[in-house]
């Protein structure tokens, strides 16, 4: 006979929910910070019409430099094989440049000598007026 009146049980209002939502989200894109990486500014040559075609150099106009894990500079020019300090390396090379300007220069590196060891000496390379350097990993 009595009716029982029903509590209204307190809710949630979710009707601005999606405002905050959007907000937030908003906020968080417009506020962090895009980490963009930039790899070497290096200008490389336009493709030839002989490029199909394999270039043998002669041993005289070839120059190795080798780049082990830890760092260590080997330099090989012709039959002379030395390690070369990192501060010696741009007059070594401007010395070979100038007694050869048809000199090649190829730098290879061991795949687990850091990135950084690799960009000093391309750096000293490119400092010294080595135009002719060619990048390789092993």
């Amino acid at each position: 006979m009595f009716r029982r009146k029903r509590k209204d049980l307190g809710g949630i209002p979710t009707a601005s929910m999606s405002d905050v939502a959007f907000l937030l989200l908003v906020f968080f894109l417009s506020t962090t910070k895009f980490d963009i990486k930039k790899g070497l500014g290096i200008v490389l040559p336009a493709a030839s019409d002989n490029a199909t075609k394999k270039v043998k150099l002669k041993n005289e106009n070839l120059t190795k430099i080798w780049i082990d894990k830890d760092g260590i500079v080997t330099l090989k020019s012709g039959e002379n094989e030395q390690v070369v300090p990192m501060n010696d390396l741009q007059k070594m090379v401007n010395q070979i440049i100038k007694d050869n300007p048809d000199m090649v220069i190829s730098l290879k590196t061991d795949r687990k000598s850091k990135y950084q060891y690799m960009v000093k000496v391309l750096d000293k390379l490119q400092a010294a007026g080595a135009e002719k350097i060619s990048l390789s990993t092993n």
